[in-house]
């Protein structure tokens, strides 16, 4: 009955699982629908019911409900706050999966590109630009940043048209991590939430909207300038995502630069642990475009004057810009052991916080903050210092942070002998998706066995102090070493 009514207010066939907005249907059209719907069914059928369930599969089968569904059942807290990760899926420089990121990362392998001045030339840079003595041809780029299947989403040639490549691969990247969680879907009573965020601010002025969309920015069509903004903001990164998979927990989109993906991470396991969702989806995305580019070096930015990233070295001299998009599936880990599900690593616990005003300036780092949020992580997870094996430093390769980080893991984690690394050596920074990149290099170790080798290190930065502390920067791929603890 819904099939045929919509059809004939819209003369023409219609699909039966499509949202009827997709479907043309506007305002008018809802009126004329729930008018013959009242007509064919001879009861009423109230307005609202045609905006909650917005597919004719979904409203047909409202309609022939009897009653009230059911109320849903109040949450419970877990006892055991404990989360598993049990699904990843990810793209970074150099890796079109997780398991190609790991294999260049045992083997030592640096992604970050050095661009020809023909690649330049094809990309649009200008000759005198490219040609000056100060400007940095290099960045970690993602291969097939353009290709998507809108299809395969319900997403029409236009609104992909529209999409910022961040929307798009996020999107497909989601999706791929449902699907290594053995999830792809949500059930009956299973809710799953997506905390993310996206933005490249490392090359502020290189993005979808300014290079590829100026006339629909200003076109005096408000659909498309709509459309344009949806499509690029980074307010709707997530709510995108729980749409088009048909999730219903929470979609947050979080937004605190390079920490951004981890905090996404924190946020998704406290809402686990709250029973705002049986599943978390956590994950950023972080893509400049056009990728074939460089910077002007300016003394003392944090941009590398030789376009190379050197974390922990004497000859460190700032850090590489990088693409990159990533998700992490969360779920309290008794759930996960109760559903057979494969458990990458375990998250024992998280902390947040922030410096105030206690340090030099606005976007320097403090070593107190540090100090304090490590330690409070520590304590929500229940385990001492000592007992920790590796630690995946932010390590920018900067004059500032690297010593400032380093003292401050250093005192925190003063009792450990762990090894220390950075992943920016291997891929750049890659913005708000830096931490997601950490995040998986350390899952895939606790998961192995294996440390990979810190590259781009030869003589360690002075300003460091590593001699005689807690760290060890192994040069080399080597075993974990056996303890008597699980490996963290």
């Amino acid at each position: 009955v819904v099939h045929a009514a919509l059809a004939d207010v819209l003369g023409r066939p219609v699909e039966a699982g499509r949202p009827f907005y997709e479907l043309g249907v506007g305002s008018v059209e809802i009126v004329a629908l729930r008018a013959r719907l009242e007509e064919a069914l001879g009861r009423p059928v109230p307005q609202p019911a045609l905006f909650a369930h917005p597919t004719v599969d979904t409203l047909a089968a409202h309609l022939a409900a009897a009653g009230p569904a059911p109320a849903p059942e109040a949450a419970s807290r877990p006892a055991d706050r404990r989360v598993a990760v049990v699904g990843m899926a990810a793209r970074f420089p150099g890796a079109a999966d997780v398991d190609e990121f790991w294999a260049a990362l045992l083997a030592g392998v640096e992604s970050v590109r050095t661009f020809t001045p023909q690649e330049l030339a094809a990309a649009g840079v200008p000759d005198h630009l490219a040609r000056d003595p100060g400007y940095v041809a290099a960045s970690g780029v993602l291969d097939d940043v353009a290709g998507f299947d809108a299809g395969f989403f319900g997403i029409s040639p236009r609104e992909a048209e529209l999409l910022d490549p961040q929307h798009r691969l996020f999107l497909e990247t989601c999706q791929h991590a449902l699907e290594d969680a053995g999830c792809p879907g949500e059930a009956a009573g299973r809710r799953i939430g997506v905390f993310a965020g996206g933005g490249m601010n490392l090359y502020p002025h290189h993005t979808y909207l300014r290079h590829q969309l100026p006339q629909a920015v200003a076109s005096a069509d408000p659909a498309t300038a709509i459309g344009a903004a949806l499509g690029n903001q980074p307010d709707f990164l997530a709510t995108r995502v729980a749409y088009r998979l048909g999730l219903t927990g929470p979609a947050v989109t979080v937004q605190t630069a390079c920490s951004t993906s981890l905090v996404a991470v924190h946020l998704a396991a406290r809402a686990l642990l709250a029973g705002d969702a049986d599943v978390a989806v956590a994950g950023a995305v972080a893509v400049h475009v056009p990728q074939v580019t460089g910077y002007r070096h300016t003394p003392g930015s944090i941009l590398s004057a030789s376009g190379r990233c050197r974390p922990f070295d004497a000859a460190a001299d700032g850090t590489v810009g990088g693409n990159g998009v990533a998700a992490v599936v969360l779920k309290p880990l008794d759930r996960a052991l109760a559903d057979g599900d494969r458990i990458h690593a375990v998250l024992l616990g998280s902390a947040v916080n922030n410096d105030g005003a206690g340090k030099v300036g606005w976007t320097a780092p403090g070593v107190p903050g540090q100090v304090d949020v490590v330690r409070r992580a520590l304590r929500d997870a229940g385990v001492p210092a000592a007992s920790i094996g590796y630690v995946e430093a932010h390590g920018t390769g900067t004059a500032l942070g690297d010593p400032v980080e380093h003292h401050a893991l250093a005192e925190a984690y003063a009792p450990a002998r762990a090894f220390l690394g950075s992943v920016k050596a291997n891929i750049g920074h890659l913005d708000s998706c830096a931490g997601m990149a950490g995040l998986i290099k350390a899952v895939l170790a606790v998961r192995s066995g294996r440390v990979p080798p810190q590259i781009n290190f030869a003589r360690p930065n002075p300003a460091l102090g590593l001699a005689g502390g807690p760290f060890t920067v192994t040069t080399a791929a080597v075993d974990w070493p056996a303890s008597g603890v699980p490996r963290r």
